[in-house]
């Protein structure tokens, strides 16, 4: 008989045999007990948990002739012969490769047919969530009302790409993530029944780079006991250089260099690892993993061995690591570390780019520099809007405002222009004509200007609104460029003891504008700029009205009549 991969001979056969999923085999057992079997089911979660082997095994048990405790009795020659070739009881299908709506029609066509040996027939259908929309459709009807004797179990990684009319008509499970603990148990299991002998660390070890998944984890087991010598026992050591990774203490010592800014200590070390064969990359996720541990135990304490499953003495040798260090260097160090690991996918030069970043984690001077561009003094105004940026992280790079809110902000600033003139006076917020002619039609340049609250002020201590909308409009295009076009379909109007509104048309365009201004985010972001500009706390209401002399430069200027809506926060 061929090789069996360890994690199919070891699949389970029973409730009992699953590991970490007690709650969802008590509730299908008690299901078949009390004859209260579903028409759909639907298992999710990660892969190699255990969706398609409990789905089998409830499969078998609700045909089982001599089931007593919701457990298949594997002995019948229902348990015996209902999964063999040619039985057409079970049927398992492949969502990825069978998707298609011609594929769905087809089930429907043999669903009326009854089982041939028990007393369901079982329709299990894997990665579900790869099936078309028009198969998903074609699925329905059947999915709702099947015949008595059908069973439908779906299976998924990602339940939330599958359409809710699906989820509704299924009992969903959700199949947790197992713990390590679990998988070390059942790995130290196999190993006595295989009669191979391994050190607990390689166990936990083997356990952990599972991640949570089963099958994953035995698949590496399935590997890694083929490096024993004769009954020689495998040691964690023996485990590490298999899969090009290096120990903890290594690690550690990687970061106490780093900490101490010692670079040439550092490279030396990573020079040793690479001569050791240990795998660049594999380096990079350990060095940031064992950052995270480190963070871990600073931030939380005596909690952290819970976290992390460790113990005392581990928790004790994290906390000396990070003991001088501030949280915030480590919060950096593990951000820097990220971004420059999806680097490396695209690059035959990990080394490199593992030296490089060695070098700059022990600057933490060096590591900010090429994190945040160095950008020119700006304005106090200005920077109390970007202080809410993330420190340590690039600017957003400014992208260029739509074509027509430009041309609308020019043809504003000019009429602003000939009023002033009108009035013998010009307004100190606004650039000349021939200035506003040459602005870019990016608005880089007109955004990189502010607006002084003196400019927003006349003499008798009112408010002057062109300026003030001139302004507000600059910021939306620096950093809310999506309410650039509402506001060129509004007017700003003062109307007295610190109270503004925004004064829409009460047409189809304004009413969407004024929609769009109504989000939460969106009004607070107005508001707040509105008074940064005017040095002063407003109350801003948002109104519709009749008529409006519009910003659209192709709408000519109206008085507003009668206000017909009003809303304020």
């Amino acid at each position: 008989m061929a090789y069996l991969a360890l994690y199919r001979r070891y699949r389970p056969q029973d409730f009992d045999s699953v590991v970490g999923q007690e709650y969802v085999t008590r509730i299908l057992k008690n299901q078949i007990l009390s004859g209260r079997v579903g028409h759909a089911y639907l298992f999710s979660g990660i892969r190699g948990t255990g969706k398609t082997s409990i789905a089998k095994i409830f499969a078998r048990a609700i045909n089982c002739e001599h089931n007593e405790d919701g457990n298949p009795c594997n002995a019948c020659d229902t348990c015996l012969n209902i999964e063999k070739p040619g039985v057409m009881d079970i049927i398992e299908i492949d969502g990825a490769s069978n998707r298609g709506v011609d594929e769905i029609r087809e089930i429907r066509e043999k669903v009326k047919y009854p089982p041939t040996m028990g007393k369901y027939k079982v329709y299990i259908i894997d990665e579900v969530h790869m099936l078309t929309k028009e198969a998903f459709n074609a699925l329905l009807k059947t999915l709702e009302e099947p015949p008595e004797h059908i069973v439908f179990i779906l299976a998924t990684t990602e339940p939330n790409k599958l359409p809710m009319t699906i989820l509704s008509r299924c009992q969903r499970f959700d199949i947790k993530p197992i713990s390590q603990e679990r998988i070390a148990g059942q790995i130290a299991h196999i190993l006595d029944d295989i009669g191979v002998s391994m050190d607990r660390e390689a166990i936990d070890f083997i356990a952990y780079r599972g991640d949570s998944s089963m099958r994953d984890a035995l698949s590496l087991l399935d590997q890694v006991i083929d490096i024993r010598e004769a009954d020689k026992t495998i040691t964690y050591e023996d485990v590490l250089a298999f899969m090009g990774m290096v120990d903890e203490d290594q690690i550690a010592g990687l970061v106490q260099d780093v900490v101490a800014g010692d670079k040439g200590g550092v490279l030396l070390k990573f020079k040793a690892m690479r001569e050791a064969g240990r795998d660049s990359g594999l380096v990079f996720g350990q060095l940031i993993d064992y950052l995270r541990k480190v963070l871990i135990v600073k931030t939380t304490g005596a909690a952290s061995q819970e976290i992390l499953g460790i113990t005392e003495s581990a928790s004790q040798a994290l906390a000396a690591v990070g003991q001088d260090v501030p949280d915030k260097r480590f919060y950096s160090m593990i951000d820097f570390l990220i971004e420059e690991k999806n680097k490396l996918r695209y690059s035959g030069l990990a080394s490199v780019i593992v030296e490089m970043a060695l070098l700059k984690l022990c600057d933490p001077d060096s590591l900010v520099k090429t994190v945040v561009q160095e950008q020119p003094e700006r304005p106090a105004g200005q920077q109390r809007r970007q202080a809410g940026s993330v420190q340590g992280m690039p600017p957003r790079p400014a992208q260029a405002a739509p074509q027509h809110a430009d041309n609308a902000v020019k043809s504003r600033a000019q009429e602003m222009q000939a009023a002033a003139r009108a009035a013998g006076r010009e307004p100190t917020a606004v650039s000349s004509a021939k200035e506003t002619a040459a602005l870019p039609a990016s608005g880089a340049d007109m955004a990189a200007q502010e607006t002084p609250s003196a400019a927003v002020r006349t003499a008798d201590g009112g408010v002057n609104t062109d300026n003030l909308y001139t302004g507000l409009v600059r910021s939306c295009q620096k950093q809310k460029q999506m309410l650039v076009r509402p506001l060129m379909c509004c007017k700003l109007a003062h109307k007295g003891d610190k109270k503004l509104a925004l004064r829409f048309s009460a047409d189809k365009d304004g009413q969407a504008a004024m929609g769009m201004l109504k989000l939460p985010v969106m009004f607070e972001f107005v508001k707040k700029t509105l008074c940064e500009l005017g040095g002063d706390q407003y109350v801003l209401d948002l109104e519709l009205v009749e008529k409006i002399m519009m910003r659209c430069p192709s709408l000519k200027r109206q008085n507003p009549s009668s206000t017909t809506t009003a809303w304020r926060s």
